[in-house]
């Protein structure tokens, strides 16, 4: 997702449960422009400070139900019924299903879109969020790892990485591994969110 639209966003941290850092495609069949993230989801986190975060600015939001997602799913589908292994298409309908909320269907189409091209730290990372989002850490951070060793200025993919690693897989130590290679990349790396916040979420559970 951040992505092709992601972002030109400033990421808060974190509301509730997981907020993708992403938008989706506009248009169903023409691709997003190569100088944009495609769509790379950051999950937020439960808030850090107790006080409710509101979404990141050119966030996602829930959408499910989105009468312009679904028609542009129905408008995907056909065109990949026609041409079943196009890529674009294939990653621009699991773009959709991941903004509609349907990680699994989502998690699919990046499969099959993988299958045919597997070199985006993008992709990977929003199949990241999708096997997060239906309960496979480990799994997702498999996938968050190799993103960033594909491109390690990919902080989306580091960023992912350390939330999972704290919330998810309770490995406060690795997050701050994480946060070590998110600081380096500040500086020379645009839209990398504030980490206070996780910081201090970390040192809380680091005995």
């Amino acid at each position: 997702m951040w992505k092709n639209p992601i972002a030109t966003a400033v990421v808060g941290i974190l509301l509730g449960f997981f907020f993708g850092y992403l938008i989706g495609q506009k248009q169903a069949v023409v691709p997003a422009p190569q100088a944009s993230n495609p769509h790379a989801g950051v999950p937020g986190a439960p808030p850090l400070t107790g006080q409710p975060a509101m979404p990141p600015e050119g966030g996602r939001t829930a959408a499910t139900a989105n009468p312009r997602l679904l028609e542009q799913v129905r408008e995907l589908e056909t065109l990949l019924a026609q041409d079943p292994n196009n890529y674009d298409h294939l990653v621009q309908l699991a773009n959709t299903q991941y903004d509609l909320n349907d990680f699994v269907k989502a998690a699919g189409y990046y499969e099959k879109a993988r299958a045919i091209k597997d070199e985006s730290p993008d992709v990977l990372t929003d199949l990241g969020v999708c096997y997060k989002e239906t309960g496979k850490a480990q799994q997702a951070l498999e996938l968050f790892d190799r993103a960033a060793d594909m491109r390690p200025d990919h902080w989306q993919s580091r960023y992912n990485a350390a939330v999972v690693r704290l919330f998810d897989l309770n490995d406060a130590a690795g997050a701050r591994v994480e946060v070590e290679k998110l600081k380096k990349l500040q500086g020379k790396v645009p839209n990398i969110p504030d980490l206070t916040g996780l910081e201090g979420e970390i040192a809380k559970r680091i005995k």
